[in-house]
């Protein structure tokens, strides 16, 4: 048998039910509805309703939700939001409204609801939920399931909604610009020119609010928006993380904001690799942190001459200084096999930083082989007696400081490195 509420409390199966979930009558659930000043929220340990009172408590942007009630809410908005997904008549006319308060009530309780998602991405589509709403609510939602799969796929469609907005948003700008051109002259373009690296976007505003006010774009105002909006995702990304451990969904997501919101900037991925630093620090057995890492020292390789040119930095700098923490991490935490991969991946992009075979692909794209000068020669020497100098130092490094180990098993992982770098980097 099941444990029915008790008849004294409004909130039974037959009580009003709606009223936990829209009604806006209070703070409270003011608060819930517009999930504005929310940070997290869980379920409380309450088994039965003990007070003629609502289930919910909210106490310093926390939500909490009584145990007792989950079940009833969930099944109540649940079955609700499907009839009206399945057109039967007794829920075929339910306003946007109250379709938000139902969907959101489903993807707190189970995120891996998509249909939920689904009617709430059509909201949005249809003007009646702004994204930056719908973004929180995903932020919340992972404040209790770091690793929900719908919940990180469901904010990507909202991001690439935002990616609209931007491009509408850099499309109108351009316009004005040719404009004041075209009446007011070269003169006054000059003193109004917009740099459009940096045009960005006021996700406050719906996509439905757009059109109107296009005309008094105000560039500043949607620049700060814009990074507070991403400062945001990362935020959530790294909650997320910290959470739960080895959460590849978290630091893939990540990724995917650098590649299609920061355009993978050169700055934004340098910022990023001083900012993880501390984070991989203290997580030095989560491997999808090193991996994020990765991604961020390959990509800046492929924008080596940007890098040059705007912070006359070398990416084989980047590497040596990531090998030089890894080193330092494996001598204050032993035994860690996350260290010891990533410091195969960063070793063996060392390697491939002095491989000859670059400078000759190079030097082939411009001249025969015949008239290959003695200069490539003389890198190709170079490179080839740094890449040994390197192999026997680290194999002389790990030899005397991790072989030499009291401890058994950091002596195997040590050897499992060395036995690597013989077999694939003296190839």
């Amino acid at each position: 048998m099941t444990n029915a509420p008790s008849p004294l409390s409004p909130y039974s199966p037959t009580g009003n039910l709606r009223r936990i979930i829209t009604d806006t009558d209070t703070d409270e659930f003011a608060s819930l509805t517009k999930l504005l000043s929310l940070d997290e929220y869980d379920f409380l340990p309450v088994k039965e309703p003990k007070h003629n009172r609502s289930p919910l408590v909210l106490q310093e942007h926390k939500l909490g939700l009584e145990a007792w009630s989950v079940k009833i809410l969930f099944q109540y908005a649940y079955n609700r939001l499907f009839a009206w997904r399945n057109n039967e008549s007794q829920s075929k006319f339910i306003d946007p409204q109250e379709l938000q308060s139902l969907s959101r009530a489903v993807v707190l309780v189970n995120p891996e609801c998509s249909t939920a998602w689904n009617i709430r991405k059509e909201l949005v589509d249809n003007g009646d939920l702004s994204v930056s709403d719908d973004l929180r609510l995903g932020a919340l939602v992972l404040s209790k399931h770091p690793k929900s799969p719908e919940t990180f796929s469901h904010s990507l469609i909202d991001q690439k909604k935002t990616h609209l907005v931007i491009v509408h948003c850099t499309i109108v700008v351009f316009h004005r610009v040719l404009v004041a051109i075209i009446v007011q002259g070269v003169g006054q373009f000059t003193r109004t020119f917009v740099n459009m690296d940096a045009i960005d976007i006021n996700v406050e505003a719906g996509l439905h609010n757009l059109p109107e006010n296009r005309q008094g774009l105000n560039i500043p105002a949607m620049q700060n928006s814009f990074h507070e909006h991403m400062q945001r995702e990362l935020t959530v990304c790294k909650c997320a993380a910290e959470k739960y451990s080895c959460n590849y969904n978290a630091w893939s997501h990540r990724i995917w904001v650098m590649q299609n919101c920061f355009n993978c900037s050169v700055q934004v991925l340098l910022a990023e690799l001083q900012s993880t630093e501390v984070w991989v620090k203290k997580h030095v057995s989560d491997h999808s942190g090193f991996h994020y890492r990765q991604f961020l020292l390959s990509t800046i390789q492929q924008s080596a001459d940007c890098l040059m040119e705007q912070f006359s930095m070398n990416h084989r700098n980047l590497l040596q200084k990531e090998m030089n923490l890894l080193i330092d991490l494996i001598k204050t935490c032993p035994g860690h096999e996350a260290l010891w991969y990533h410091r195969k991946y960063v070793f063996h992009a060392m390697c491939k930083s002095c491989d000859p075979a670059a400078v000759i692909e190079i030097s082939d794209s411009t001249k025969d082989e015949k008239d290959m000068s003695s200069t490539n020669c003389q890198k190709r020497t170079k490179l080839e007696n740094e890449k040994q100098v390197m192999l026997l130092k680290e194999i002389d490094l790990v030899t005397k400081y991790d072989l030499s180990s009291k401890d058994k098993w950091h002596c195997g992982i040590a050897q499992k490195y060395l036995d690597w770098i013989q077999k694939c980097c003296r190839a």
